[in-house]
């Protein structure tokens, strides 16, 4: 009996990019948001609970012991970071080059600095305020006890236990936003070192070969980006159907004291057995980094585990796409093509046919909407 039930989304999520499954985006603020409702919602209670339940210097009392904790909490987390300064000093030479500035540079910098500049003198303001208002209320000893408990010991002890330890998501969202993934950096190394040197090049290279410059139809370079990470020598071992038929004329480019170092392309052509005997003609590789992280994933010390590994090769594919968008140079000169790998088998050709096609069909719409309509 056929099952009638359409698709579920996840399924279909899965499926989007040939197999390969969706692409994540850059986090946003939605964290920070929640955040603000909590702190905003919490205080509006608050101030109701003391309304309804104490007399007008309850309200003093709670801005008091708020302004207290606020400011109790900045300055336990310089103690905390005076206390790092111990250890960089043993690396003040070796990481610093001597320099006592660097030090304290590194281990008191704050991303926020203004913003807790302000909330520490708005906090001691509000201490000194209520001090010189209600001296013999807010001058008890318990004050001055909770507010060295929260500045001496609590952050101390949070350390030492291991709560001040970043969550994965916290340290994946840091990671993203200052490039410090290891497909951040293999993106940039084959932007800078590959593709920003052989795509401006391409279309030359095309017209300059007598067998293929006829044959080429997308004068781009098509990039495959399997999920799995791992690359083929010969293209045609995961496709039988993509075979080599040759090479561009070669690009020499003095590169890193080598002397005009060769860089080509391979033309790979693609015969479907549709009874039309068709020939396609793609200039078609690999992206070569994912081999490192493939050999990453199976090598015990680099600690890059398959679950990493999988979200590393879309870090990688992400942040190459924004690279090259943004590149005047490269724009219109490539195709990503990311798909799933070996879990799929025998699949490239059929992928890179439906993106010739998909792209003539775009050409032909183009054309039509720029006709001038006969008078």
């Amino acid at each position: 009996m056929a099952d009638n039930h359409p698709p579920r989304a996840d399924d279909v999520a899965q499926q989007a990019h040939n197999g390969f499954g969706p692409l994540s985006e850059l986090r946003g603020n939605i964290a920070t948001i929640a955040s603000t409702i909590v702190v905003v919602f919490s205080s509006a209670v608050l101030l109701f609970v003391v309304k309804e339940n104490e007399k007008r210097e309850g309200i003093h009392f709670l801005v008091f012991k708020t302004a207290l904790l606020t400011l109790s909490v900045v300055l336990g987390e310089i103690v905390r970071r005076l206390c790092l300064v111990f250890e960089e000093i043993t690396h003040k030479d070796a990481r610093y080059r001597g320099n006592w500035k660097a030090v304290l540079k590194t281990t008191f910098t704050f991303d926020n600095s203004g913003s807790i500049l302000v909330v520490a003198i708005a906090s001691a303001l509000i201490l000194c305020l209520g001090l010189y208002e209600q001296y013999e209320v807010f001058s008890s000893p318990g004050f001055s006890i909770l507010f060295f408990l929260n500045c001496l010991v609590v952050p101390q002890l949070s350390f030492l236990v291991g709560l001040r330890q970043l969550s994965p998501v916290e340290t994946s969202d840091l990671n993203e936003k200052e490039n410090k993934n290891v497909a951040d950096g293999l993106a940039w190394g084959y932007y800078f070192g590959y593709l920003r040197l052989v795509l401006p090049r391409l279309e030359q290279r095309i017209s300059e070969s007598d067998p293929f410059r006829h044959k080429i139809i997308d004068k781009k370079l098509f990039i495959l980006l399997p999920k799995t990470c791992f690359t083929c020598d010969d293209i045609e071992e995961a496709d039988s159907r993509v075979k080599w038929v040759g090479n561009l004329p070669e690009s020499k480019i003095n590169r890193g004291g080598i002397k005009e170092r060769s860089y080509k392309h391979a033309v790979h052509e693609i015969v479907m057995p549709d009874g039309t005997n068709e020939k396609y003609h793609f200039i078609v590789e690999y992206a070569t980094p994912l081999m490192t992280l493939h050999d990453m994933s199976n090598f015990q010390d680099a600690q890059l585990t398959a679950p990493e590994r999988d979200h590393q090769v879309v870090l990688f594919i992400r942040k190459l796409k924004e690279i090259l968008d943004k590149s005047t140079e490269c724009r219109g000169r490539y195709e990503l093509v990311p798909f799933s790998g070996d879990e799929e088998k025998n699949k490239i050709a059929d992928i890179l046919v439906e993106m010739h096609k998909a792209a003539n069909v775009e050409m032909d719409e183009e054309a039509d909407e720029v006709k001038i309509p006969e008078q």
